[in-house]
């Protein structure tokens, strides 16, 4: 059996947690949902928390405090990209390289929430019809400044200097990255069936220079995650384009899918976790020297094992990890804190309307580099 094949019966006890993070997310949100509800990405800059959520096309900002992430703001994204408002981005991956922060929207079809309420009538001819996935087509990246009005904070910015912010170009099938999932023989079918039922669903995002990582919560091929790598550059306008083919990478997470992705130094951490919205077990992995060991081919791919490292707690109904942040410890070493979409109540204090999510010691690998002050 291969070292990381385990049946859910034979799963190891989760892996006890180091410590908590407490994220005051107590922003003006106009009206909308409670960010800390439906959190699924996260990035940090130096002492800068990024958050991405499933609803609208905003990023929540943090800063760190002596003993939480504080000072939140909401930061439209259609203020710096050309983005509709009126649209949901489901915002599922966000990454910081080289002082800029990366967006990564989750390009998937989904059926209409219907069946609710004290109607047990399914209309089928309804239940049939897909969403439109333009809206979640979005792959950009924004330059980062300090911002002026919250000194040690970063800031993403349309324009820093020779720098743009920009994204792949939208069409009217998405964007050529979707389009390239659509024309791949092993895609394509994936691509007519709803997220959570087996469809296309990126989560997850890691960049190195003009070397990006799309992870892939959907499909699950037989029992084997999809890792996407793709080369893309920016045109002195900003915008990005993809230069050369979309690799497809094979990994054996367990029959898991990919719902996160971070770089530590040379190696790639994966949050894995179901590819439905169903309970069940979640892991990290870890891909050691993933910079030095780049796609080789296109159509006779390997089969990459990594080393499941952290086994975590997930929940009933709700506590569903979705986002990681690398953190530095004090005497040095580096933890993860872990954040859930769907928190337990336990998680939630509403008088301070802040989130606690888990840290995890983080098994040595690779030296990290180093983070930006």
């Amino acid at each position: 059996m291969p070292k990381n094949s385990h049946s859910r019966s034979t799963w190891p006890p989760t892996t006890p947690p180091s410590g908590e993070e407490r994220l005051v997310l107590d922003a003006d949100c106009g009206g909308a949902d409670d960010p800390a509800l439906d959190l699924s990405a996260a990035a940090r800059h130096g002492t800068t928390l990024f958050l991405g959520g499933d609803e609208g096309v905003c990023i929540e900002r943090l800063s760190r405090g002596d003993s939480a992430w504080l000072d939140h703001k909401r930061l439209p994204l259609d203020a710096v990209l050309d983005l509709d408002s009126a649209d949901e981005a489901d915002i599922e991956g966000l990454a910081e390289d080289d002082g800029w922060l990366w967006v990564l929207g989750s390009h998937a079809r989904t059926r209409p929430k219907i069946g609710k309420g004290d109607d047990d009538r399914i209309d089928l001819d309804a239940f049939a019809t897909l969403n439109d996935t333009l809206p979640r087509c979005l792959l950009a990246r924004l330059p980062l400044v300090p911002d002026p009005d919250a000194p040690g904070t970063m800031l993403p910015v349309s324009t820093d200097g020779v720098r743009r912010a920009g994204m792949l170009r939208q069409t009217k099938r998405g964007n050529r990255l979707a389009r390239m999932m659509a024309e791949s023989p092993l895609l394509k079918p994936f691509t007519l069936i709803a997220a959570k039922e087996g469809g296309i669903d990126l989560e997850g995002v890691a960049v190195a220079g003009t070397r990006v990582a799309i992870g892939m919560r959907g499909p699950v091929i037989q029992t084997y995650a999809v890792l996407l790598e793709l080369e893309i550059v920016a045109k002195p306008s900003g915008r990005l384009t993809i230069a050369g083919p979309l690799h497809k990478r094979l990994l054996e997470l367990d029959g898991l899918g990919i719902r996160d992705l971070k770089r530590d130094g040379s190696d790639l951490l994966i949050l894995g976790g179901p590819t439905t919205g169903l309970d069940g077990p979640c892991a990290i992995y870890r891909w050691t020297d993933w910079l030095g060991d780049p796609a080789r081919d296109d159509k006779v791919v390997r089969r990459h094992r990594p080393e499941r490292i952290i086994d975590l707690p997930f929940g009933r109904g709700n506590d569903h990890p979705e986002g990681l942040v690398l953190l530095d410890v004090d005497g040095g070493g580096r933890e993860l804190m872990v954040i859930c979409d769907g928190p337990a109540t336990h998680r939630i204090d509403l008088t301070t309307r802040s989130l606690r999510c888990d840290r995890f010691h983080l098994p040595n690998g690779t030296l990290a580099r180093e983070e930006p002050a």
